[in-house]
């Protein structure tokens, strides 16, 4: 080979090899980039070294309890069926949403953030279409934009199960990059509600392949007292 002449990617084996599937659980995704069937982490690159690294290091329970063979096979085809199933259905409801629902998500997102109660999705909707009729009157389609902030669902109940639903989202993305890290690290810092109730703030700060994360965990609520082993109790039983 000339000197001058760049290697291609599937002479320097970049290629993914459909046995790293059965061998390491991995699987690609829709850019034929690896990905872990077991812990989700992605790769940049498709180098048999990092994701032999990764399945031997991170996952040597599954390599003990699946040895080699049939049961690797059987255990291996069951998380590409779990995997399968989840795209499935959030294609399903990608299919089923249109402009309204997901400009309904970003109304719910914005009343969370600044926290706002949930029933001010209905008078934001309300001000939005009067605005609407003034700002869009020079508009030649004004009756078809007007109608479609009418068709978005803005109710306290809508808002309330748009939030629910992006608050367990981002809760399977913290799983995922946590059980992805290479070690992780829990901190605690104690606060109040808006109630005068004491509750334990958990972060956990990671490192994953998009370099250090520090993420809010959750709230525990402190029932009685603040020593330091209640605090350890509401933790370990969160």
């Amino acid at each position: 080979m000339d000197k001058g002449k760049k290697r291609k990617i599937s002479e320097e084996n970049r290629m993914f090899n459909d046995t790293w599937t059965e061998s390491f659980a991995f699987s690609t995704d829709k850019t034929g980039l690896p990905v872990c069937l077991i812990c989700g982490e992605k790769f940049a690159n498709n180098k048999k070294s990092n994701i032999a690294r990764h399945f031997q290091n991170k996952h040597t329970a599954f390599a003990e309890k699946y040895p080699d063979g049939d049961e690797r096979r059987k255990a291996v085809a069951e998380l590409m069926r779990k995997v399968d199933r989840s795209k499935n259905n959030f294609k399903n409801w990608v299919k089923s949403a249109n402009s309204t629902t997901y400009a309904s998500f970003v109304a719910a997102q914005e009343i969370v953030k600044h926290g706002k109660p949930f029933p001010d999705g209905e008078y934001i909707k309300e001000a939005f279409i009067k605005i609407s009729e003034h700002l869009y009157m020079d508009f030649k389609n004004k009756n078809e934009i007007v109608q479609k902030i009418k068709d978005m669902p803005l109710s306290a109940k809508t808002v309330k199960d748009r939030t629910l639903k992006m608050a367990e989202n981002i809760s399977k993305q913290q799983i995922q990059d946590i059980n992805s890290a290479v070690a992780y690290s829990i901190a605690c810092d104690e606060s109040k509600d808006k109630g005068d109730i004491e509750q334990i703030a958990l972060f956990c700060r990671y490192v994953n392949s998009f370099g250090p994360q520090e993420e809010l965990i959750e709230l525990i609520p402190l029932k009685d007292q603040t020593r330091g082993e209640d605090i350890c109790k509401a933790v370990l039983d969160f």
